[in-house]
């Protein structure tokens, strides 16, 4: 099918949707990082030290390993900010010794699951808050458009550089 006078080809028109979603998306998520980061400041937390309380507060125990996969994390940073968390008595590390001794899980302490059910009660509030700035006729649009993005991005490699 050919394009008609006047319009961009289909090509371009891809490019450049892609480009304007990419700065779309930045732009949010700085915009989000930022604001959740003021919002969490007063727990006395990093950002990377309460995204892994709460991923593991979501999903229970997990190898180290996979803690930085679901992080998006280098392992040697998953490991400093585990150790800081661990010595903060907000997590705990224990060998697999029935299956696997070379394999560490990283959980939550008692302490470590009541601040992040504060974490996430404060990001509960905070993201409602974001969400009461859209028009009610069009958050279901949203959030349908957001699991589509995650589902998306799930699919897709991490590695930018691959072809």
């Amino acid at each position: 099918m050919r394009d008609r006078p006047g319009e961009q080809p289909a090509a371009a028109t891809a490019v450049a949707q892609a480009s304007e979603f990419r700065a779309a998306l930045s732009e949010a998520y700085l915009r989000f990082q930022a604001l959740e980061r003021g919002e969490k400041r007063c727990f006395g937390v990093t950002m990377s030290q309460c995204m892994t309380l709460e991923l593991l507060q979501r999903e229970g125990a997990l190898p180290a390993r996979r803690l930085a996969e679901r992080l998006g994390l280098d392992n040697s940073t998953v490991t400093r900010t585990v150790d800081v968390l661990v010595r903060d008595g907000l997590l705990v590390r224990k060998r697999d010794e029935q299956r696997d001794r070379r394999r560490v899980f990283v959980s939550l302490t008692a302490q470590g699951e009541a601040l992040a059910a504060k974490l996430q009660a404060c990001a509960d509030e905070y993201c409602g808050r974001v969400l009461a700035k859209i028009p009610a006729s069009q958050r279901e649009d949203l959030l349908r458009s957001l699991r589509l993005l995650a589902e998306a991005l799930e699919e897709l490699p991490v590695n930018c550089c691959s072809d």
